[in-house]
């Protein structure tokens, strides 16, 4: 194993995931976060975040790591609150393909894509979802559908 392989299993085993997060210092790509190891030791779906800055999100996917070690489940299409202070977020399945494009550390992990993993939906500061009419081109493109049929 390499030393990056070695840190995440080690985190796995310590913190029940490893927190990955990827972005463009140059902020020309969209920034994306997602857990591993959650579904080894809790047999619970991988989390993934899009379109968030990586403190904001690795803060979030620790916080999903911490109700699931509880015992927690969550049900996709269904409201939280305890993610993101004042707003509440929506859990959506990620289809193959995208567990394919954007979680590589879990495809090794797995060796595979044939593992559950959702998609945490955030709306906007002024409330809009991306799903919804008023929901503008920019951020419907700053947080991508990750579902097998794309919602918006």
């Amino acid at each position: 194993m390499n030393k990056s392989e070695i840190e995440i299993t080690n985190n796995i085993e310590e913190f029940g995931c490893h927190v990955m997060s990827v972005f463009d210092p140059e902020g020309e790509d969209i920034d994306f976060t997602y857990t591993i190891g959650i579904n080894k030791r809790q047999n619970q779906p991988e989390l993934i975040i899009i379109g968030l800055r990586h403190k904001l999100a690795a803060s979030i996917a620790n916080e999903y790591n911490r109700h699931i070690q509880s015992g927690k489940t969550f049900k996709s299409n269904v409201f939280y609150g305890g993610f993101i202070d004042g707003f509440k977020v929506v859990f959506c399945p990620v289809s193959r393909e995208y567990k394919q494009e954007y979680m590589l550390s879990c495809n090794r992990l797995y060796n595979d894509t044939d593992y559950p993993a959702l998609q945490l939906i955030y709306p906007t500061v002024k409330g809009v979802w991306p799903w919804e009419k008023k929901a503008t081109e920019g951020f419907k493109l700053l947080q991508p559908s990750l579902q097998e049929i794309p919602t918006w």
